[in-house]
């Protein structure tokens, strides 16, 4: 078990960050703690205490307003299965919740200790990065406490890095609502149950009104390098063009040859990514009653 020397819940973020100005030993923010308990080492060496923002009603909140809905870091991942406003919203995360861990850790992990550790196969991350999430962090300064929004693409920096500053917590994650979407996540690994993801990646495709051609298209990958990537250039040349298996097909040979930047079973994951390309854009387009001959 975890044994920090000392625990602290902050009820607001004011508190949290009276807790972090007075204290000059190490410490850890946590919420869910899944990912701190993954890297537990007998005997503990870790920091000298937790701060556990669970109780902060400012990390918690999930709202829609304007065409977009802001998710609390709180949020559990279990919540994307089991509340309307957000399978109704964000369909793709309730996509990703499907395939994380089991019920009990998705009772217990959040969104934003799966942002704020970083993992190359963090599983709502590229479903984050295709909708072209903005991340609002909090801090606090001179000034007093402040906040800062960090585009999803620029937030991860590298394995276990992030754009995040020292003192700086992520409060929330906002998205736009992509309604009439067809979505997919697709992700595999060494071992069907509480997998974790050599590569997983992440599908939203919508038709035009006429159901005959590609409105918007949006692929994202994670596990196969460092941070994730969105097949931006394959989006763009997909938009506008007729719905059809040949063009899917046509789009594989535009797929990065440089793509797979991991170290490790690099032809492995490239062939995983061409696979769920075609399957990931299948998926998507069946979801939206599109069925290719």
């Amino acid at each position: 078990m975890l044994q920090y020397k000392e625990y602290y819940m902050p009820k607001s973020r004011e508190e949290l960050f009276s807790l972090i100005e007075n204290n000059d030993r190490t410490f850890d923010i946590v919420s869910g703690g899944t990912d701190r308990f993954a890297k537990e080492r007998t005997p503990f060496n870790g920091p000298d205490f937790a701060v556990d923002i669970s109780g902060i009603k400012d990390f918690s909140v999930i709202e829609s307003k304007s065409g977009f809905i802001t998710i609390g870091a709180n949020t559990r991942i279990q919540q994307f299965l089991d509340e309307p406003k957000l399978i109704d919203n964000v369909p793709i995360l309730r996509h990703a919740a499907s395939y994380f861990a089991d019920q009990q850790i998705r009772e217990i992990a959040t969104v934003g200790g799966n942002l704020a550790n970083a993992s190359p196969c963090g599983d709502t991350i590229p479903c984050l990065l295709a909708m072209d999430a903005t991340l609002h962090t909090v801090m606090k300064n001179e000034s007093g406490i402040c906040m800062r929004d960090i585009p999803i693409a620029d937030f991860i920096k590298g394995v276990g890095k992030t754009a995040l500053s020292k003192g700086e917590v992520i409060q929330s994650i906002t998205c736009p609502i992509l309604r009439d979407y067809g979505c997919a996540f697709k992700k595999v690994g060494l071992r069907r149950s509480l997998c974790v993801s050599t590569a997983n990646s992440a599908f939203l495709v919508k038709a035009d009104e006429t159901n005959k051609y590609f409105e918007d298209v949006r692929i994202a990958f994670g596990g196969i390098g460092p941070t994730p990537a969105r097949l931006r250039e394959i989006e763009d040349k997909l938009k506008g063009n007729l719905i059809s298996r040949d063009i899917i097909q046509e789009m594989v040979a535009y797929i990065p040859c440089d793509i797979v930047q991991s170290r490790s079973r690099r032809e492995y994951r490239k062939t995983i990514v061409r696979n769920f390309f075609l399957a990931g854009l299948y998926e998507s387009l069946t979801e939206i009653n599109i069925v290719l001959s």
